[in-house]
């Protein structure tokens, strides 16, 4: 019967855990929200002299597509 009462505490201290967890990011998600739709630069991107020692983007002489976050 000792064994019966320390597995049922498990489950429930598992399920108190899980249930704290989901509560914690639901209220960190209500708190600090993302934007649906991220503010757009002031200028657009311009390709900088570095891109042309590479090769063209627009023909595809790059394997893979830049970074937006790659400035400069």
């Amino acid at each position: 019967m000792n064994d019966v009462l320390g597995l049922l505490l498990l489950v429930v201290y598992i399920a108190a855990v899980v249930g704290l967890a989901a509560g914690i990011t639901l209220l960190v998600i209500k708190i600090f929200p993302t934007e649906r739709n991220p503010k757009k630069p002031d200028s657009p991107d311009t390709p900088d002299d570095s891109s042309s020692k590479r090769g063209s983007e627009s023909t595809g002489g790059s394997l893979f597509r830049r970074s937006k976050r790659a400035g400069a």
